[in-house]
């Protein structure tokens, strides 16, 4: 069977045209399919990025004249720390006084406006906001004593530090759900300084106490001797003032041997 000249030519057009549409999607590739926790990001030759972002789906865009740019929505974590599996060694930073302090450090985000996201930051948006994070924990940490942050006052810098990050990072479109800041190490020199000025100090509030407890007891003491002679002087006023009373008190104290003695 063949094919007549004239039938090919008709369909020749069709057929070309059928083939330029396959290369175009297979090659410029017009679908998206956008997977859980992720959304596109639209940039358009024409229009710049899009306020809307394509959601979990599947999406259909037009070829060369539009770019799409892939943004994880889900919650992140940027960690500092020694070892694997961290974005970074641990943070140094110098206290108010000077002190090297190191820290482990973890950040907990989420990317709540993709396209303001790419706008400001770019796709590499983590390296951008890690510089800025590291700055924050520096400055921060420079308002505090070592002997404050060895103490007491750590949950209130990383409490400044969490509301700075917070701050800063919703211009960007990033929410920040938590700041950790774990592990903080000091010098072993300024350690062995503080616990020894702890023990002194230990020595010496002990010393204080008994101090405070001699002079409580001898002032019991002084008291008690006082009352007594209150007691005393007050018997020896009775008796001044009433004979009959030495009587009595020898006729409690000696009974009949009293009688006796006397009319020996």
């Amino acid at each position: 069977m063949s094919i007549d000249r004239q039938t090919v030519l008709a369909w020749a057009p069709q057929a070309i045209g059928a083939a330029v549409v396959l290369f175009l999607l297979v090659n410029l590739n017009p679908f998206r399919f956008v997977g859980n926790g992720e959304n596109l990001v639209v940039f358009s030759w024409f229009g710049g990025v899009q306020a809307q972002p394509l959601q979990p789906g599947f999406h259909v865009v037009l070829p060369v004249v539009v770019e799409t740019f892939q943004i994880d929505v889900k919650t992140q974590a940027l960690t500092w720390k020694d070892g694997e599996g961290a974005y970074g060694p641990r943070i140094i930073v110098l206290t108010r006084d000077g002190q090297e302090i190191g820290a482990e450090v973890t950040l907990n985000f989420v990317v709540s406006d993709s396209p303001k996201v790419y706008d400001s930051l770019g796709t590499d948006y983590i390296d951008r906001i890690a510089p800025i994070v590291r700055s924050i924990i520096a400055t921060e940490a420079s308002g505090f004593s070592a002997q404050d942050l060895y103490s007491t006052k750590r949950p209130l810098l990383q409490a400044q530090i969490r509301e700075r990050v917070a701050s800063d990072f919703n211009q960007y479109g990033i929410t920040v759900q938590d700041f950790l800041l774990r592990d903080v190490g000091f010098d072993r020199d300024f350690v062995a300084a503080i616990e020894a000025k702890t023990i002194a100090e230990n020595l010496l509030a002990k010393k204080s106490y008994e101090i405070d407890q001699a002079t409580q007891d001898a002032k019991t003491t002084i008291s008690e001797a006082q009352a007594e002679a209150g007691r005393l002087a007050a018997k020896a006023d009775a008796l001044t003032q009433n004979p009959e009373y030495l009587r009595v008190v020898q006729s409690g104290v000696l009974g009949d041997t009293l009688d006796t003695l006397v009319t020996r």
